[in-house]
């Protein structure tokens, strides 16, 4: 072969883009992370009925039971499959389903009462997800037994002011690329300009099913961070710190209304100086949540049209690799899966 023959050869080789060992996408197999994720506000809940939302790739319903305890179930009636989000809560605190009224126990999801006298079917019982109600936001777990808790802040949740929302639009990506803006520590520096005053990629931590990744940086105001940003599964971020001197916490925690998309709800907290009045407080509330909110608003157009998939990654990007590696090894599954579809 000549040298122009191989010249040419190496021409109409087609160009082949590297990719590293891909990531699993959230119902890939039909599983999901095991993880917290929120469904809905609290104050979403009505106090004497029903709230349906979707979830993972379905949809169920949250309710207070009759001692006010919140409760996640399948939304979709055992006797025809009717949507129970549009049935009533009963003076006796049952679930009433507005097609034939078959009723639920608010508590425990078994089938209480046919109104056509029938016996109950052995096997009428709705899923019920493990949930909780932390600062406003109602988590449910997907997976039968909860691997960890929705993470604390730093001072007892009554002793704060909190504030908990939803981000306006939802993000077309998974939970877990939102999440991985947080070990991505060249994008801290790179896109939203961090002056690193600490090493974070020495002093990252990693938990079976958490990781932790302080930071003490200035941002291009000159405003000094001194956080401790987690992650928690593959979808909870959560972060204590300070801001020029003074503590306040912040979350955002990652939904997964149907695969492939991401809402965010999030809660904000300070703990009020000595002295301080409930005016000042809120300022301050006011500013830190600006402040993140304009952190945010810089990765909206990056995530809107992102094909997220690891490729040529660098030294710089050892803890974003690490990362890769803990979400491919992360616990997944679907317990609810004949239910909730």
């Amino acid at each position: 072969m000549t040298t122009t023959q191989g010249k040419q050869a190496r021409e109409t080789v087609p160009q082949r883009r590297l990719r590293g060992r891909g990531i699993p996408a959230e119902g890939d197999g039909g599983v999901f992370s095991e993880t917290w994720f929120p469904v809905c506000l609290s104050s979403d809940v009505p106090e004497r009925g029903v709230h349906g939302c979707d979830f993972l790739d379905g949809r169920v319903i949250v309710s207070r039971d009759r001692h006010g305890d919140i409760r996640v179930f399948s939304a979709y009636c055992l006797h025809v499959g009717a949507d129970l989000s549009i049935g009533q809560v009963t003076d006796s605190g049952n679930i009433r389903c507005a097609f034939h009224g078959w009723e639920y126990d608010g508590e425990s999801g078994r089938c209480a009462h046919l109104p056509s006298g029938d016996p109950v079917p052995p096997r009428a019982s709705l899923y019920r997800f493990p949930a909780v109600e932390r600062y406003g936001v109602v988590f449910a777990y997907n997976g039968s037994e909860p691997r960890f808790s929705v993470p604390d802040f730093d001072y007892p949740e009554d002793s704060l002011v909190l504030r908990s929302g939803t981000f306006p639009d939802r993000f077309s990506v998974d939970p877990w690329v939102v999440c991985a803006n947080t070990p991505d520590l060249l994008h801290v520096t790179e896109l939203h300009q961090f002056e690193m005053r600490n090493d974070p990629y020495e002093e990252a931590t990693w938990q079976d099913y958490s990781a932790t990744f302080p930071m003490h940086a200035l941002t291009p105001a000159g405003v000094v961070l001194d956080i401790r940003p987690e992650i928690h599964g593959t979808n909870l971020f959560h972060q204590n710190g300070t801001v020029d001197g003074r503590w306040f916490g912040w979350s955002s925690w990652m939904g997964i209304p149907t695969p492939g998309q991401t809402t965010v709800f999030y809660t904000i907290c300070a703990r009020p100086e000595p002295g301080e009045t409930p005016e000042r407080t809120n300022e301050f509330l006011d500013y830190v949540l600006d402040l993140e909110m304009s952190i945010a608003s810089e990765d909206l157009p990056v995530f809107a049209g992102m094909h997220y998939t690891p490729g040529n990654l660098t030294r710089g990007d050892r803890v974003l690799a690490r990362f890769f590696e803990y979400l491919r090894t992360y616990p997944r599954s679907h317990p609810s899966a004949d239910f909730v579809n």
